[in-house]
């Protein structure tokens, strides 16, 4: 859900500002124990704006796996095209949100106060607080509704377009395959459209073009040749065994995009100079 307005001016600027303030919240949500991985704060934005924003994960995520799920998240603001003065990215285990405006109670993430009140002023703040809680549960109640039912639908469109594919052996925990597809959309911006100047070279299995994903990480994409005949299913066995490879001399597959004959697969480009 976006902003209808757009950022006019000084745009660049803006766009490092919001990277900034995203990037500082993200490390804090997920550094958060396993009852609470969520952090606000504001910043000084052009034109004389504040910058107000929000993240969050679901608290069973690790450290790493809030990283990972708010990274994926935040690589959705480059798909608006211009950029908005607002918006939010609800996951299913995390979400994001910025405004120019105060959205979000300012103590929310301010330790507790230590000054003493008054009897009358502590029963107006319980009943604040208890008004509150009361909102926001009816909130995550209605949310946690929408996603499961989301999630359902996912879950079966997915199994009837697997039961269209030969069968095969799928390996053990294939669900979590699924956690690492990429959108198309944040591959085709990070790699300016499979432009030519990102062209890095081309094999047997299809060409490789460098990126950079919003949150500033450089990677290498894979487009594979179409016509392999390979089903849907057996690419996912393959990937989810090769992003389990931890070695020091193999590049780390960080995930695909998968989608008709379009196959993608997505490689870390810090610590590797992959060229064919």
């Amino acid at each position: 859900m976006w902003n209808v307005q757009n950022v006019s001016s000084n745009v660049e600027q803006f766009t490092e500002d919001l990277r900034s303030l995203l990037d500082g919240l993200k490390n804090k949500a997920a550094a958060g124990d396993s009852l609470r991985k969520f952090a606000t704060r504001n910043t000084t934005a052009p034109d004389f704006q504040t910058l107000y924003a929000l993240v969050q994960c679901t608290s069973d995520l690790s450290q790493q796996g809030c990283n990972n799920c708010l990274d994926y998240t935040f690589g959705i603001l480059p798909q608006l095209g211009d950029l908005k003065k607002g918006g939010r990215v609800i996951n299913t285990n995390c979400n994001f949100r910025y405004e120019i405006y105060l959205f979000y109670e300012a103590t929310a993430d301010a330790p507790p106060s230590t000054n003493t009140t008054t009897a009358t002023g502590g029963n107006e703040s319980n009943t604040s607080r208890t008004v509150i809680i009361a909102v926001v549960s009816s909130v995550v109640f209605v949310g946690v509704i929408i996603i499961s039912i989301w999630v359902l639908l996912r879950k079966k469109m997915a199994k009837e377009k697997e039961e269209t594919q030969p069968l095969s052996e799928p390996v053990e925990d294939i669900e979590s395959a699924e956690s690492l597809q990429y959108n198309f959309e944040t591959i085709r911006v990070a790699t300016d459209n499979f432009s030519e100047e990102n062209k890095l070279g081309q094999g047997g299995f299809g060409s490789v073009y460098r990126g950079r994903l919003f949150n500033g990480q450089d990677i290498a994409v894979k487009r594979l040749s179409r016509g392999s005949g390979q089903g849907d299913l057996e690419f996912k066995n393959e990937v989810l065994l090769v992003a389990k490879l931890q070695h020091r001399n193999l590049v780390r597959l960080l995930g695909f995009w998968l989608e008709g004959n379009e196959r993608l697969l997505v490689y870390d480009r810090i610590h590797s100079n992959c060229k064919s």
